[in-house]
């Protein structure tokens, strides 16, 4: 009887194991398949002027709808093709246009079968450096159609084509007078006044000279064109060169 009783345990045993096993084995294929999406962002806590995001979810990208951008929990851009870079392919995220501080930069995969990921760094974002003090404020300049209206200050420029078509661009500048912009800042998606939407060249850095005096700010293009697809005057250098004019 007691032998009977140990060989029957024995089994109960052995079957308990089984199915315990082939447990573990489907947790770890189901765990093997879960929607998970990485930042290039992760793992940091100071972010510096300037930075490349990108998400990459665990899912083929034919299996992704989208990838959403979020910075302190609002949609800053969306992607729904790969590489899923913040502000487009080739383009970075610049944090002159935030306050100093801590804030949350989120990325969110969709995909399509109703599935959502989400990747979320809390980083530390630096004071903006302060452009040259004599090119701080607004600026007025005759080209083309009309008047264009530049904006200077530590987050950027902002320019305003006279057709409404806005442009925020990070600019460097170097001793000398030189001045390099160096690609749109886009703040939330489907703007008409964010990035480069006159100029679809969007991330090739252009060159400029510039004086000031008294109330006329003058630029001249230097180096490599911008925006070369066009026409002429569809180049970034001629709408920029020549003599702003300071209207505050």
């Amino acid at each position: 009887m007691i032998s009977l009783l140990s060989r029957t345990a024995a089994g109960v045993v052995l079957i308990c194991l089984v199915a315990a096993s082939l447990a573990a084995a489907s947790s770890g294929g189901e765990t093997a398949r879960r929607f998970v999406v990485t930042s290039t962002l992760d793992g940091k806590s100071v972010l510096p002027h300037r930075i490349r995001w990108r998400a990459q979810p665990s899912l083929p990208s034919s299996q992704v709808s989208k990838v959403e951008f979020l910075i302190d929990g609002k949609v800053s851009w969306d992607e729904q093709n790969p590489p899923y870079t913040y502000g487009d392919d080739s383009n970075w995220l610049v944090t002159s246009w935030l306050s100093p501080g801590r804030h949350r930069f989120t990325v969110r995969a969709r995909a399509k079968d109703g599935r959502t990921a989400l990747r979320t760094t809390t980083a530390r974002v630096l004071p903006a450096p302060l452009p040259p003090a004599q090119l701080i404020g607004t600026w007025k300049h005759s080209f083309g159609a009309g008047i264009w209206v530049l904006t200077v200050d530590e987050a950027g420029w902002k320019i305003r084509d006279p057709f409404g078509t806005g442009n925020f661009i990070d600019i460097a500048y170097f001793p000398g007078g030189r001045l390099q912009a160096r690609g749109g800042i886009f703040t939330k998606p489907n703007s008409a006044f964010e990035g480069n939407g006159w100029c679809q060249d969007l991330n090739a850095p252009v060159n400029y000279r510039w004086t000031v005096s008294t109330d006329s700010l003058t630029l001249t293009h230097f180096g490599a064109d911008r925006c070369t697809d066009g026409s002429e005057a569809e180049k970034q250098h001629y709408a920029w060169n020549g003599t702003w004019t300071r209207a505050g």
